[in-house]
């Protein structure tokens, strides 16, 4: 199994489990054994967890039917790993606030973070244009050209977008934004964003009060968070979104954000640097359970 670290470990989950508890809320398995009731998943099917806080740090675990959806086995582990948080995050902010069609701009901030990784993908793959804010921090110019062969339309430093004093790119003006930080970062996508926006805060930022909309009271204002859509979703409205992830996947259209594979005990080393803002972070750690 892979599994990656999250921002759980912080303590900045929704929900945080009772202790004690097996960590982990993303992963991908293979099924070994299955119970005498169980129709819709067979011994040898790759599966993922698509119900939260379930416990995958582990080789071997018991879970219901009703929580795992079975996979394609062409997707990589990496992928399949991380498919039921990134991704699904950024399919939902991308679908859910604001109808938005080929040609239209998306602007976001801590576009290098895992979610914003795959909404320049999932974006590229929509005909949908991205235009994305980063940190400039050591090995800035890498990153603009990893994000630009990812799909995305535009990078630029926190400075940089601040000194547009107009949209003056070749970009329409966005009308959708996500913002995953505060301070200067979430001022200046509302600074770029059109007349009657829609921003979506998640993320570092979810806790963020609205105060910004004393000064775009034409802007529609939005809080997301994957546990709270879970906790209202269906089956058939989790299958959807997940098989549509998957098909990107298949076809080489959606890949795994960055990553770093991990033994566990090299747990230490994944830990420190996942505590820090998972905006700022350049890379997942992936713990490998790979039986030999």
């Amino acid at each position: 199994m892979f599994q990656r670290c999250n921002f759980f470990i912080a303590g900045k989950g929704s929900c945080l489990p009772c202790l004690p508890h097996v960590p982990g809320d993303e992963g991908v398995g293979e099924v070994v054994e299955i119970g005498k009731q169980v129709c819709t998943i067979k011994p040898g099917n790759r599966v993922v967890l698509t119900s939260r806080l379930l416990g995958t740090w582990r080789y071997y675990g018991t879970y219901h039917e009703r929580d795992v959806h079975v996979i394609s086995p062409n997707i990589p582990l990496p992928e399949a790993s991380m498919l039921t948080a990134a991704p699904c995050i950024a399919y939902r902010m991308i679908t859910d606030y604001r109808r938005i069609y080929p040609g239209e701009t998306i602007i976001q901030n801590a576009a290098n973070s895992p979610c914003g990784q795959c909404v320049i993908q999932l974006c590229k793959a929509w005909g949908i244009n991205t235009f994305n804010i980063v940190s400039n921090r050591n090995g800035y110019k890498a990153m603009k050209q990893y994000l630009l062969n990812l799909g995305a339309t535009a990078v630029y430093t926190l400075e940089e977008a601040e000194e547009l004093t107009s949209f003056n790119t070749s970009l329409s003006r966005p009308v959708l934004a996500f913002n995953c930080l505060g301070g200067k970062y979430e001022d200046v996508i509302l600074k770029l964003l059109d007349r009657c926006g829609v921003i979506v805060y998640y993320g570092c930022a979810y806790d963020l009060p609205l105060a910004k909309q004393l000064l775009r009271r034409d802007a529609g204002f939005y809080k997301f968070r994957l546990s709270d859509w879970d906790l209202l979703a269906t089956n058939v409205q989790r299958n959807i979104m997940i098989n549509q992830i998957i098909q990107l996947m298949v076809v080489g259209k959606l890949k795994a954000p960055l990553y770093e594979p991990v033994q566990l005990r090299n747990y230490v080393h994944a830990f420190k640097n996942t505590v820090h803002c998972e905006a700022f972070s350049n890379v997942n750690y992936v713990f490998d359970f790979t039986i030999p």
